[in-house]
């Protein structure tokens, strides 16, 4: 199951939309201020979260006319972000992988708070990817192979999720590295490229983010 979650961040419309239309998802959670997007882009999400604390009065009000969609409403002071809250009401439905648009831009914390929730997912074993138009994000909790037709822009990056993640071997990239554990405060991993048709990354234990960039 794919589920695309619409958050509060910054959406370049044609980017967005266009990804909806390559996924095809299952379902689609708007997310507060993602609800902007969906409704200036005659969007109906299957579920709507948030505090609505950042979202034009009408918008919001024309979403719970819509009966249909289950609408669940949250205090502004609760300790969990909207997106958060989201990606765990997405792994309850049953999803295998998310995809986060309108994550990235804006307040950094907000940005930052939605990279730390990518673990969340990894950790359950599911799929989870930040996008936007120059960059794919996600949290690895295993080896994975890595097309180059299929990857997302010229660049690879890497870095530690936790205290560490041990054991890294990189094969088919311009760097590689053989089984380096790499920190949290670690900036070897950053601005790789693939130099084979296929590469792997492969890892003991950890959680790895992986970011691949376009040039702008």
């Amino acid at each position: 199951m794919d589920t695309i979650l619409l958050c509060g961040g910054h959406m370049d419309d044609p980017f967005v939309l266009d990804c909806i239309e390559n996924i095809s998802p299952d379902c689609i959670i708007g997310i507060d201020r993602g609800l902007e997007f969906c409704y200036r882009n005659q969007i109906v999400p299957q579920y709507i979260l948030g505090d609505f604390d950042s979202i034009r009065p009408e918008v919001i009000g024309w979403y719970r006319e819509q009966k249909e969609i289950p609408i669940r409403e949250y205090k502004p002071e609760k300790d969990a972000t909207d997106t958060r809250m989201g990606l765990e009401l997405a792994l309850k439905l049953g999803s295998d992988r998310i995809f986060l648009l309108g994550a990235t831009g804006g307040r950094l914390d907000h940005y930052m708070g939605n990279l730390q929730s990518l673990v969340v997912p990894a950790m359950a074993g599911k799929e989870a990817w930040i996008l936007d138009e120059q960059n794919a994000m996600t949290v690895l909790s295993r080896s994975r192979t890595i097309k180059k037709e299929c990857a997302f822009g010229k660049y690879i990056s890497f870095f530690s999720m936790g205290d560490e993640v041990r054991g890294i071997t990189l094969s088919g990239f311009k760097y590689p590295l053989k089984d380096y554990d790499m920190t949290n405060f670690d900036g070897i991993g950053v601005s790789n490229e693939l130099a084979e048709d296929t590469a792997l990354v492969e890892f003991r234990q950890g959680f790895l983010l992986m970011v691949m960039s376009k040039d702008k």
